[in-house]
């Protein structure tokens, strides 16, 4: 009797491992590679939409998969490589899957990856320390990979922009080579005003051989003279020197 009764557990404990098993696999899905790939450059589109630009080319390279098994449900992609300011062309991307919004398995994927927008290109030479004018840059549609949140538009370059770095015929300006306009700009004119204990001034003009804004320290070139002065930035292209 009682081995009648270990048998009986013993074919009821298979019996609920293939049934888990059936489980398993009724609950599981097949996810195509190429299906995967197109979920894949959707969302790196979706991911870019943020950057306000006009064209994307998003293309998914070779991945030694055919199908990936993964559990029945909603499938979605997460995009966790290192962003995309930095972005490169060609890279390869971290991507989490997630079925019902929750994590399934991770897989790496080589994307390559264009995006395009208008934006302010140097039409003649730039120089440095100078301010940009309007009339030295035109707005075409150019390839910002890896400048996505780097360029600039008609209005930033309303604003005076100053060049930190010589840009040429054909350069994208960029954020990270051009600051807003200081209160005084390298070689700019100035009116530099002499003060002395008694409070008498005297204004002459100017060099500025620094830029600086209100409260720097800056040295102007008196050409008259041909002498050199420090003196604190007070205003708009005025310079004080107490004497």
């Amino acid at each position: 009797m009682k081995k009648l009764i270990k048998t009986a557990l013993i074919v009821l404990t298979l019996t609920g491992f293939v049934l888990t098993g059936l489980e398993q696999t009724c609950s599981a899905q097949v996810l195509s590679a190429e299906k995967f790939k197109s979920l894949v450059a959707a969302q790196v589109k979706k991911d870019l939409d943020k950057y306000d630009i006009d064209e994307c080319n998003v293309t998914v390279g070779h991945i030694p998969i055919q199908s990936l098994n993964i559990p029945d449900g909603k499938v979605t992609v997460e995009i966790v490589s290192n962003g995309y300011n930095n972005m490169t062309a060609k890279e390869f991307k971290k991507v989490n899957i997630k079925v019902n919004n929750v994590y399934a398995r991770t897989y790496y994927v080589p994307v390559e990856t264009k995006a395009y927008k208008y934006a302010a290109v140097a039409k003649e030479v730039i120089a440095r320390d100078k301010v940009i004018p309007l009339q030295s840059v035109e707005f075409k549609k150019v390839d910002i990979t890896g400048n996505l949140d780097n360029t600039v538009n008609a209005n930033d370059i309303s604003k005076e922009l100053v060049a930190k770095k010589m840009f040429y015929p054909g350069d994208i300006i960029t954020k990270r080579y051009t600051m807003a306009k200081p209160d005084v700009v390298k070689n700019a004119m100035v009116t530099v005003n002499f003060r002395t204990n008694s409070n008498l001034n005297v204004q002459v003009e100017g060099t500025a051989l620094m830029q600086g804004n209100k409260g720097d320290m800056i040295q102007v070139k008196n050409k008259r003279f041909n002498k050199i002065y420090t003196g604190e930035v007070i205003g708009t292209n005025q310079v004080l020197v107490q004497i």
